[in-house]
């Protein structure tokens, strides 16, 4: 899928608590000390940008995935702030289905906010992209994330043994898949 071919300009999308915004680079000290926590890192295949110039970095390449047409990742924002709390994405389009990937900032946990993030970006998906599905690996560990996917009716397909391997520690995980056909939304 082209998604560039809908979208011509990265997207804002606001709702109650959040703007969703493309990531600019003062983002990256605040990408790089909540990512440091391990409680955010715990679930994902590595740590996060680690110091600031691989903020910076990582901030490029995905923004740079945008104007390549390979990833949607957006900053969530704090509406009033316009502080970066955490990240949500769309990626991996393969015809008419695309993968789903997030995180946030331990300090805005149990807030409601990844579910507004959530619902935004689905609606984005299935309503603007014209997607048919959209799926999430889900670390076999990680409760929260299953939650949330079981909130907006993601189905459980699969376990995946030993499907992901860390980047740092190499420390490989079973995952789970997880998928939300457009006419289940």
């Amino acid at each position: 899928m082209d998604f560039k071919k809908v979208l011509k300009e990265f997207p804002v999308i606001e709702s109650e608590k959040i703007r969703l915004r493309q990531l600019r680079l003062e983002d990256a000290p605040e990408l790089v000390k909540y990512y440091s926590n391990k409680n955010v890192h715990a679930y994902l295949d590595w740590n996060g940008p680690e110091t600031l110039e691989k903020g910076y970095e990582v901030i490029k390449i995905w923004n740079r995935g945008f104007n390549d047409g390979w990833i949607i990742r957006f900053a969530i924002a704090d509406k009033v702030t316009d502080k970066i709390i955490g990240t949500i994405f769309l990626s991996e389009f393969q015809g008419k289905r695309a993968e789903i990937g997030y995180e946030l900032s331990e300090n805005y946990w149990g807030q409601g906010i990844m579910s507004e993030a959530m619902q935004k970006v689905l609606s984005l998906g299935f309503n603007q992209l014209d997607l048919v599905r959209i799926q999430a690996f889900v670390c076999g560990e990680n409760i929260a994330s299953k939650e949330i996917l079981k909130k907006f009716n993601f189905k459980e397909e699969g376990y995946l043994r030993q499907f992901e391997c860390h980047s740092v520690t190499g420390e490989c995980k079973d995952m789970y898949v997880y998928a939300l056909l457009n006419t289940e939304f």
